[in-house]
């Protein structure tokens, strides 16, 4: 994995899509892939824009820019094809800039929402800001009314209570906390997948949130160590009584955003009811580094916590608590080892920038047809990143070799991947990792078997990750 700045990470991801068109299905399986699928839902007038980019007429440049950036995101794809195959210096420093801005964009800003919904149960509110976000929002059960035809994503419930719904470029998590609320439903745990699952829970509800642009702060429980100085006793003062406390929390991103940890969380304020500090004193507050919480796994929620020190004993609540962290998100991957017809290879060795594959091989399941089988051994070339398990050792690294498995990829024809959940079994030393990973058709989430093709292609991605600092707040928490 590499850190970098926003910048460098659009770079990167252009050269990505440089490298997969080198490497693309024949054209007549082209057609029916998900990213040509993509492409044909854009705007037709853009490739006409990228022309323009390259026009004599500064006017007819400056206005084509003007016109490829208002259309957003979705032209992202089309930008950066288009950037890999023109020869146009213009154009190419044109859509250079336009790319890094759009790519910056979309990492670190939320999505809004606008809409005006009367009368209508949770669930037709939750298909309505899937329609907007392109976001898979599955309801479980409860307050969510009848099915609603045509809208994927939307699942289960039964008759509800109607609500009015209001947002005008609403965030996404603040419109989807005031849906939740309205309805007494709530998030149910993250299963590492984009889904956002909603269950009926009129019983309980997170009523200490932050937000900070994409991502969604939720307070989740605090506690304390009460500490008396015993030995070394100031004479006059007597013994000294300090209460250090951790408070936990939960982050969680926006389905299109994958974290992959974070850095450490610094408090900038913290203070009671009566206006006194929270702060540790500065030998106890420790920086503490979080990339072990969910130790560089891909997923779309992870944990945090600060420390606090209660130096007055009357105080019963944290009035407000301000504080930064760097959240580390997948922002690309590059196909750093390519392996076409995996099932025809054995026993063979592929070299990438950063990795050594020795491929053992990629069988059918017996008595298990659509199921594979993969073995291989994959070795760290350079110097590992230092974290806070190998800064005393720079051999090792167990944070890559542990999440490896997640950078393989398994593609049918038409693109479609199979799923993994994990290793079957996994033997490492920080700097190589042995894998054996079961691949299938079966969704875990849903249980449903997708209609696969044979699988024609084996990636190894390298990922890419870029730190992006935000600050949350906390207010009127209570104190233990």
């Amino acid at each position: 994995m590499r850190f970098a700045s926003g910048s460098a990470i659009v770079a990167l991801l252009i050269a990505a899509v440089a490298i997969g068109a080198n490497d693309q299905p024949p054209a007549a399986e082209k057609a029916k892939s998900s990213s040509s699928a993509e492409e044909k839902k854009v705007d037709p007038g853009v490739e006409q824009l990228v022309k323009d980019l390259g026009s004599e007429d500064y006017r007819i440049r400056e206005k084509a820019g003007r016109d490829l950036v208002a259309k957003g995101e979705k032209i992202l794809p089309n930008l950066r094809a288009a950037l890999a195959a023109t020869e146009n210096p213009e154009v190419h420093r044109r859509l250079l800039i336009m790319v890094r801005k759009m790519d910056y964009d979309r990492l670190v800003a939320p999505k809004l929402v606008k809409l005006s919904l009367k009368n209508k149960t949770v669930k037709e509110a939750l298909a309505e800001i899937t329609k907007q976000t392109g976001y898979k929002i599955e309801f479980m059960g409860g307050d969510g009314g009848p099915g609603i035809p045509g809208v994927p994503g939307i699942t289960g419930g039964s008759t509800g209570t109607k609500h009015d719904f209001e947002f005008n470029e609403t965030p996404f998590w603040q419109a989807m906390d005031k849906v939740l609320s309205t309805g007494g439903c709530e998030l149910a745990n993250n299963n590492g997948d984009e889904t956002l699952q909603v269950y009926h829970q009129e019983d309980s509800s997170n009523p200490y949130v932050s937000y900070a642009g994409p991502f969604r702060f939720v307070a989740s429980n605090i506690n304390s160590n009460i500490n008396v100085q015993l030995a070394g006793v100031n004479r006059r003062g007597g013994p000294s009584r300090q209460e250090y406390m951790n408070l936990n929390f939960e982050i969680q991103s926006e389905p299109k955003n994958p974290m992959l940890g974070i850095t450490h969380v610094d408090v900038i304020t913290a203070a009671d009811e009566n206006g006194g500090s929270l702060i540790p004193p500065r030998d106890q507050n420790f920086r503490q580094n979080f990339f072990y919480n969910n130790g560089n796994m891909r997923g779309h929620s992870t944990y945090g916590n600060v420390n606090l020190s209660r130096r007055d004993k009357s105080a019963t609540t944290i009035k407000t608590l301000k504080a930064k962290v760097g959240v580390i998100l997948l922002s690309g991957t590059v196909p750093e080892v390519t392996i076409t017809d995996p099932l025809k290879v054995t026993k063979k060795t592929f070299t990438g920038r950063t990795v050594e594959i020795e491929f053992g091989s990629f069988t059918e399941v017996a008595n298990n047809k659509g199921h594979y089988q993969l073995e291989l051994t994959a070795k760290k070339l350079g110097r590992p990143e230092a974290n806070q398990f190998n800064q005393f050792n720079q051999n090792e690294d167990f944070n890559w070799s542990n999440t490896f498995w997640q950078k393989v990829e398994v593609l049918d024809s038409a693109g479609n991947r199979y799923h993994s959940f994990g290793p079957s079994g996994i033997d490492n030393n920080g700097t190589s990792v042995t894998l054996t990973v079961p691949f299938g058709p079966e969704d875990r989430r849903t249980g449903q078997k997708a209609k696969l093709g044979p699988p024609v292609k084996l990636l190894i991605n390298e990922w890419m990750s870029v730190v992006n600092e935000v600050t949350f707040e906390f207010k009127g928490i209570p104190l233990p």
